[in-house]
């Protein structure tokens, strides 16, 4: 079996250019990809659009095609690196700021090997490696990106590739819409159970998040500043843990104990609801067991709810669109957007009857109870998918009777 022959990603790229900042918004515009609209996993999300004025000065320059490959070069620094295969959408795209477009030399590399290979990198950690931090940010220039060397072997071999880890990545997609099919199915219940928030169409009484929470206890953040990675250090949810409800442990980071110690006030009892406040802001999950002991980032925040049955309710409550509506209405600007504590613990809620919320708990267990069983098969997919990748990229998928390009 050959070895695989190394390449510069600048000689083998025809087109990589940034995209453009807009502060207007126009509804009537133009699509612009932003950082949330890009997964951690590498996928398109559409939950949240943003349209920017088509006449802006540089969205011709901007504009996307099938094929193209966005590399998130500028996020916080535990989501630089994240990479979209562009699949083209029907109505006219361009992107933000935040990412760079690559366009590959296609006799040589094919978009969707180079975009496997990024988000592979992404998920080892290369990028956050290579780049400069902020407080709240972190990037990878262009030309550090241009500079990395990857292994490139024919393109029979890419396609083979791809073809490999596409098929997997077509069953995890089959188990991500499960999830997602049982959250939706969880809030459709509550609305009918107790309607919109903001009509109250049954008049309960109301009350702050705030003044819902354990009296021992408050909403807060987590650790500011958490440093490298450790092993056998002390797990760290992220908002990009925050999926379908639940935190996703496939990739938890884990800190210093140290640096965690300091942060005791934040760390996991299993009785919280958490709630993403930068990046995927107003993304839910409930803390569970497997969570107790560990502590989470800045940009979440911990709500620590005491009874079982009015947990379950308000998690599902800060789903709906009103309340994500509001979310996005008070977001505070400094170096990204940011849900600040004063703003979710204002968060109005209505207050059923327990029996009510009771009744809603035990319906939701039953979803739970799939959600779980569809997150053990996705884990195991998950671990293949990255043993796979891991087999391509080093060579061991590849056929010893093709050769590598020139």
């Amino acid at each position: 079996m050959s070895a695989p022959v190394l390449r510069m990603l600048g000689d083998l790229v025809v087109d990589a250019k940034p995209g453009f900042a807009c502060g207007e918004e126009d509804s009537d515009g133009i699509f612009q990809i932003r950082m949330n609209n890009v997964t951690r996993s590498g996928r398109m999300s559409l939950d949240k659009k943003r349209y920017v004025p088509a006449n802006h000065k540089s969205a011709p320059s901007a504009l996307l095609r099938s094929g193209d490959v966005l590399f998130n070069a500028t996020n916080s620094p535990d989501l630089v690196g994240k990479t979209l295969l562009f699949p083209g959408l029907g109505e006219p795209t361009v992107f933000s700021n935040h990412f760079l477009r690559l366009r590959t030399d296609q006799e040589r590399l094919t978009p969707s090997y180079l975009a496997h290979w990024l988000q592979d990198q992404f998920q080892r950690g290369v990028f956050k490696s290579k780049c400069k931090q902020w407080v709240n940010q972190a990037t990878v220039g262009r030309e550090s990106l241009l500079g990395i060397s990857l292994p490139v072997p024919s393109l029979a071999v890419q396609r083979e590739i791809v073809s490999v880890l596409d098929h997997v990545e077509e069953l995890r997609a089959k188990r991500r819409e499960a999830l997602s099919l049982l959250g939706d199915l969880a809030q459709a219940i509550f609305l009918s159970m107790f309607g919109d928030s903001r009509e109250n169409p049954n008049s309960w009484p109301t009350d702050s998040l705030a003044n819902l929470v354990d009296v021992a206890d408050r909403i807060n953040y987590g650790v500011v500043q958490p440093g490298d990675e450790y092993p056998e250090g002390v797990p760290l949810v992220r908002v990009g843990d925050l999926v379908d409800g639940r935190v996703d442990r496939s990739a938890i980071k884990r800190i210093d104990p140290l640096i965690e110690a300091k942060y005791s006030r934040s760390r996991l009892k299993g009785n919280e609801i958490l709630v993403g406040c930068v990046g995927s802001i107003g993304s839910i999950a409930l803390a569970g067991d497997p969570d107790i002991g560990s502590n989470v980032a800045r940009a979440v925040a911990r709500i620590p709810i005491s009874s079982d049955p009015l947990r379950e309710y308000l998690a599902e409550h800060l789903r709906t669109a009103s309340v994500q509506r509001y979310f996005t209405g008070e977001l505070r600007t400094v170096a990204q957007p940011t849900l600040n504590i004063k703003q979710l613990s204002e968060t109005i809620v209505m207050i059923p009857p327990v029996d009510r919320q009771v009744e809603f708990a035990l319906r939701v267990s039953a979803i739970r109870k799939q959600q779980e069983s569809q997150a053990a098969h996705l884990s195991l997919l998950d671990a293949l998918f990255a043993s796979l990748q891991d087999r391509a990229f080093n060579g061991a998928l590849w056929s010893t009777a093709t050769a590598p390009v020139d």
